[in-house]
């Protein structure tokens, strides 16, 4: 990798741009294939979420109802049992 790219704030600059210029799917292959963009492209991309459905969606398919925008009890089994 480039002596560059090992700086942070160049590597969120990058990471900004690709998400602005509408390449969210660009910037999480590029998170996937360089360690080194991983933390700025996951802090991009949470950083422009301004609804909770595809956070949501992470859940399996029975324990939310997109039509409600709601979550079932059984999430926070789930997430309870994650932590």
């Amino acid at each position: 990798m480039h002596a560059c790219l090992h700086v942070n704030e160049i590597l969120r600059l990058i990471a900004c741009e690709v998400v602005a210029s509408g390449g969210e799917a660009t910037a999480v292959a590029l998170a996937c294939c360089c360690k080194g963009f991983e933390d700025p492209v996951l802090d991009t991309l949470w950083e422009t979420q301004y609804e909770m459905i595809p956070l949501l969606k992470t859940f399996p398919e029975d324990v939310w109802n997109n039509h409600k925008c709601t979550v079932s009890v059984q999430a926070t089994s789930v997430v309870s049992s994650l932590n």
